[in-house]
């Protein structure tokens, strides 16, 4: 009687360890995939099938952006040296800047 107490004892015993392992794994997992989706975004990725051509990684996205923004700024008066600062004095030299619509 006390055998099977025993082997009841540790096959409850291995349910529960086996459990708890279970969960830790399940959890490693999740983890592990949500790090490996930052690093895929940080890093990129190469060509492969179903992504032919890639995905730029953070730092590429972020110059993108940048080059975007610089372009914008030609259309900011600065003093003189950008695009909307020369097209005012273009439009003030030929009289533009004064013609009724």
């Amino acid at each position: 009687m006390e055998t099977l107490l025993y082997i009841s004892a540790v096959i409850v015993a291995v349910g529960a360890a086996a459990e708890v392992l279970r969960r830790a794994g399940r959890g490693t997992l999740t983890t592990s995939r949500k790090v490996s989706r930052l690093v895929d975004d940080l890093v990129g990725e190469p060509p492969r099938p179903g992504l032919p051509t890639g995905r730029p990684g953070l730092m590429a996205r972020v110059g993108r952006i940048e080059d975007r923004l610089d372009a914008l700024e030609e259309l900011r008066p600065n003093g003189g040296q950008s695009l909307k600062d020369q097209i005012d004095r273009i439009a003030h030299a030929t009289g533009a800047d004064q013609a009724e619509h």
